[in-house]
């Protein structure tokens, strides 16, 4: 009896570690259908197709079935190669198939009769469109997040999405700057669910943003805005999804420092006046001290009475800096088995 306990415990752990990654793998990664024919539009069985890429380890293989489909999930976003080959017919190969974090596109392979020996390379062909979600969603790759300007953080770039707008209004009271509250499609910042990885970093208090990931760790940041998957019932607003960066097949890193303080930074909030709307007359007025006079009697409080002088004040500023030294490196530590990348951006301030 202790035996089949035993037995049936193990298959139940068995299945929740094959199933786990299965479901974390809907918001951590994609997927690749298609099907496969032949020039006169019949269906292709038993073909076999591979894929691989530069953000895969090792590759994947596959076989059509009897209606020549294939499908592969688990795909890490990026750029990946789909190698197609048949009894009696050419070797198709389709480069730089672009796959986004939760998206499933369909392919349609046509193979050309000859030998398997001859490769017809297929490159610079139509945006592949996936027909199999609904969804509303825009995904910043990792190549746009190179190349444009962006903030600290992913949350600098959540109003590249359509319908999505950074609200001062929807940040918390103990935000500094109140630069991370957002609505999308209306909806408050509450009523947003915020996913890392593929786990609710939601804040359990009041909703928005409960943890931060700085640029230097994100590889993609998906913004979702209607019709999204029924696993997020919870969310009324919009989904925002930051996938990781990961390892590669060869080694890469960077090193770096950030720098703040009051040696950079202005004093003067005149100089803010545009986008505060003060004009530059009234701008850090204040009455100067010692100048207001009130000589009328208990009677009359308000007789002869004389205003202040008023002057520009500008508040001494506090002497603050803050370094944030950090580096990134990522590689193999087993060729086509596993994969590192670590990130580390300490944060070291003084004020005096």
């Amino acid at each position: 009896m202790r035996f089949i306990r035993s037995g049936r415990l193990f298959t139940l752990l068995a299945i929740i570690i094959v199933v786990t990654p299965l479901l974390c793998a809907q918001e951590t990664t994609a997927g690749l259908v298609g099907v496969v024919k032949d020039n006169s539009g019949a269906v292709i069985m038993g073909a076999s197709v591979e894929v691989s890429g530069s953000a895969l380890i090792g590759t994947k293989k596959a076989e059509t079935d009897s209606g020549g489909t294939f499908r592969f999930s688990a795909l890490p976003p990026g750029k990946y190669t789909l190698t197609v080959s048949a009894k009696g017919f050419r070797t198709s190969r389709h480069e730089e198939i672009a796959l986004e974090a939760g998206r499933l596109p369909t392919l349609e392979i046509q193979l050309e009769i000859g030998s398997a020996a001859e490769v017809v390379e297929v490159s610079g062909q139509a945006p592949i469109v996936d027909v199999t979600q609904s969804k509303v969603a825009v995904t910043v790759t990792q190549e746009i997040l190179e190349n444009i300007p962006k903030g600290r953080s992913f949350q600098s770039v959540i109003p590249f999405a359509p319908g999505a707008r950074q609200e001062p209004m929807q940040s918390k009271r103990t935000d500094a700057g109140r630069v991370n509250g957002f609505q999308i499609d209306g909806a408050s910042d509450a009523e947003n669910v915020y996913m890392s990885e593929g786990l609710n970093t939601s804040d359990v208090y009041g909703g928005g943003v409960g943890v931060n990931s700085p640029m230097e760790f994100v590889q993609e940041v998906q913004v979702k805005s209607s019709s999204f998957e029924a696993e997020f019932g919870g969310a009324t607003g919009g989904v925002v999804n930051v996938i990781q960066k990961r390892g590669g097949p060869k080694w890469h890193g960077s090193v770096f420092t950030y720098y703040s303080g009051s040696p950079i930074t202005a004093n003067d909030s005149c100089v803010n006046r545009a986008i505060n709307s003060i004009t530059t007359a009234s701008c850090n007025l204040r009455l100067q001290p010692g100048t207001s006079l009130n000589a009328g009697s208990v009677d009359n409080l308000w007789s002869d009475r004389l205003d202040g002088t008023q002057e520009h004040y500008i508040q001494k500023q506090d002497k603050w800096s803050t370094v944030e030294p950090g580096y990134e490196i990522g590689g193999p530590l087993l060729s086509n088995r596993l994969w590192l990348f670590s990130s580390y951006v300490p944060s070291i301030g003084s004020e005096r």
